[in-house]
């Protein structure tokens, strides 16, 4: 499911956004901002890092840029007014659409939905540098161990915390501090399997 989700995001990323169509050899606008929930931004910020992107934390848009969000408010609209693109992805895991008006934004999902579940443009050899780059220097504050692991969502370098793991063979559960209580993560790390433990990231 992640890596059908990344292979079609990169697609789009690739095919729609920087595809030089007219043949004139310029370089396209290959930059996103996103404001989605933890796992949403995962997928949306790795796939954009291994392409080549560069994931902005300022707000300002430039024509060309791409903002991906859970919300079609101010954000939204400046963003159009800008000239930037906007795709609107809903927050509930298992929707399948937009619901409600788009106003001048795409529909996310529909968007990627088109997008072959297999990778069909060239990756370039980014991925370590991805990696590093949405760490932004800090590294896990102890030695990891075991083959599942849990990561409270960090919107600065969760993204790059989670790529971290998987590219050591890890699976991941991430969880929300926002929406997740402290006296809730014994719970979490028993039912979901956790055998890795919470791993933390400091510089």
């Amino acid at each position: 499911m992640v890596s059908r989700w990344l292979a079609k995001i990169a697609n789009y990323l690739t095919n729609e956004l920087a595809a030089d169509l007219f043949g004139t050899g310029e370089a396209t606008p290959t930059r996103i901002y996103t404001t989605l929930q933890p796992w949403q931004d995962t997928l949306w910020q790795i796939a954009a890092r291994a392409m080549g992107w560069e994931v902005l934390d300022t707000r300002r848009p430039l024509p060309g840029d791409l903002f991906v969000t859970n919300i079609l408010g101010s954000e939204a609209s400046d963003a159009l007014g800008a000239g930037a693109h906007v795709l609107a992805q809903p927050a509930q895991y298992l929707s399948f659409a937009w619901d409600g008006p788009l106003d001048g934004a795409l529909d996310g999902l529909a968007e990627i939905a088109m997008q072959p579940d297999a990778l069909v443009v060239d990756t370039p050899p980014l991925l370590v540098q991805a990696r590093d780059e949405a760490l932004a220097g800090t590294r896990p504050s102890a030695p990891v161990q075991g083959s599942r692991v849990a990561l409270l969502w960090d919107a600065r370098t969760g993204a790059g915390q989670v790529l971290d793991q998987w590219m050591q063979g890890r699976s991941v559960v991430i969880i929300d501090p926002h929406a997740v209580s402290p006296d809730r993560l014994t719970q979490i790390l028993a039912t979901e399997d956790v055998d890795g433990g919470l791993v933390t990231y400091q510089r």
